[in-house]
């Protein structure tokens, strides 16, 4: 990741080019998912465009989220429910909620 400072003193950064998946050690060799393409698409400070800087295809984008919705799974959270999940083997999100809505979030390595 690339810093680049602001004239109004904020900070920009900059992540990329990288691929958009990528094998980890001890996932048995799997290529997984690991990207900002969806969510980042068509933001003001994007990181989500080719190598060469344009902007990745609008058809593309949208190819990328109909696979994630047609992979995706919902559940009712019920009061107590824990999820353990592996950053690196899952990608996650959240359906919008109406509140009150409380997460505690605890992340180990």
């Amino acid at each position: 990741m690339d810093v680049e400072w602001l004239e109004n003193g904020g900070i920009k950064t900059i992540l990329g080019p990288r691929p958009l998946t990528r094998v980890f050690e001890g996932r048995k060799g799997r290529r997984m998912w690991f990207n900002t393409l969806v969510g980042m698409h068509g933001k003001e400070l994007s990181s989500a465009m080719m190598a060469d800087g344009t902007e990745i295809p609008a058809n593309i984008v949208k190819r990328c989220e109909e696979i994630i919705e047609d992979e995706s799974i919902q559940f009712k959270w019920e009061k107590g429910d824990v999820l353990f999940l592996d950053n690196y083997a899952t990608l996650h999100g959240r359906r919008p909620s109406l509140p009150p809505r409380r997460v505690l979030v605890a992340t180990c390595k």
